[in-house]
């Protein structure tokens, strides 16, 4: 198979370093610290999460809930997929299941259905309003509780709550959470402003409840040696400058260089050369056009010409400086000011190491070769 996974986790074997943050985890889940992780999108910290639960020593002694919460956009979606993610770790089979819905949840009446295929189950809570969810929730953080084993309980993107139109939702959770002696927390997001805000801000009532843990890119060399060594397992070879060349190319970010590399592996010859990586980027680029072509489309005539500049020069410190609006014709300080806070609103652009840049990494390189 290609090594070169971009969505998923198999196994260690293809999953590249991290040792020190995976071992930084594990030591706060055994000590019974609770844990938040934040990264840039597509850094790879869902990747890590599932590499941590996955570790024998935590897998054998813990119950995992990986709960994802990036499609909800309300405290009942957070719910339902909540109660879902608890009933697939925790109750194996239907009967079990419906005898467990029935003990506690008579009173908002699930309804449960099963994929016959993957057997997972679907239940939807029939939540009218905040009483009932919190209920809900209540229940099922005591069914948590009443399990044998400890359990460790991931929300990814937790950063979601922040959007919901009820307000409540952080006291809410806190309110039941730290009730729960036998429950590790690890929460994880790529909003870094959002989230230094929940647990930072005194408040708030997720103030200083967790170890706050900011994941950055994978360290160079163990980089190199992993790509250099999957290459090898398909016979193909590759130097290391080459390889640095595509980290400069990605940025490093690991997404990126995982999905240049995945389509640099499928390619049919015996060595990769700085040719061959330069047309497959290029290739890369140009498929996806209709979704830049789009970003153009969503954004005001400021906005995309301010994208398009801060892609250009790879970065930018100071968008608002004279020099750099005169030398992209840009308009007036006030309108540039609007359209950075419009685009990293819109986590188009991002601030890394004292200047603006584009958060996707392809789109960036297509601003800069094709416009």
């Amino acid at each position: 198979m290609n090594p070169f996974l971009i969505k998923g986790y198999i196994s260690s074997k293809y999953f590249c370093d991290r040792e020190n943050e995976t071992e930084k985890i594990i030591s706060a889940i055994k000590n019974g610290r609770d844990l938040t992780l934040i990264s840039l999108r597509r850094m790879g910290k869902t990747g890590l999460i599932h590499h941590v639960i996955n570790q024998n020593e935590i897998k054998s002694t813990y119950n995992v809930i990986y709960c994802d919460i990036y499609q909800a956009t309300n405290l009942a979606e957070m719910t339902r997929i909540f109660g879902n993610a608890v009933f697939n770790q925790l109750e194996k089979t239907s009967d079990r299941m419906l005898k467990k819905l029935k003990q506690f949840f008579s009173g908002i009446a699930p309804s449960i259905t099963i994929n016959p295929i993957t057997l997972q189950t679907d239940i939807d809570f029939r939540i009218e309003n905040n009483e009932q969810a919190e209920m809900t929730i209540q229940q099922i953080f005591s069914m948590i509780a009443k399990s044998r084993k400890p359990t460790v309980l991931v929300f990814d993107e937790f950063q979601q709550i922040e959007s919901f139109h009820e307000k409540n939702v952080e006291a809410i959770l806190r309110t039941h959470i730290q009730q729960m002696n036998t429950i590790n927390l690890i929460y994880s997001g790529s909003s870094k402003h959002i989230l230094s805000a929940m647990f930072s801000d005194k408040d708030r009532p997720f103030y200083q409840s967790t170890q706050l843990m900011e994941l950055g890119k994978i360290n160079t060399d163990r980089y190199i040696t992993f790509i250099r060594e999957k290459f090898a397992s398909g016979h193909i070879k590759i130097t290391n400058q080459s390889i640095q060349n595509i980290l400069r190319l990605t940025r490093s970010h690991t997404y990126y260089v995982q999905y240049l590399c995945n389509r640099l592996y499928e390619s049919v010859t015996e060595n990769i050369t700085d040719e061959i990586i330069i047309e497959k980027l290029s290739g890369i680029l140009q498929e996806n056009e209709p979704y830049y072509y789009a970003y153009r489309n969503l954004l005001t005539e400021q906005q995309y010409s301010l994208l398009k500049a801060i892609g250009k020069q790879d970065g930018v410190a100071q968008p608002s400086s004279k020099e750099f609006i005169t030398k992209h014709k840009l308009g007036t300080t006030s309108t540039i000011n609007s359209a950075i806070k419009s685009l990293l609103n819109k986590e188009l652009i991002f601030r890394e190491g004292g200047k603006y840049k584009v958060y996707d990494v392809f789109f960036s390189l297509w601003l800069k070769l094709f416009n």
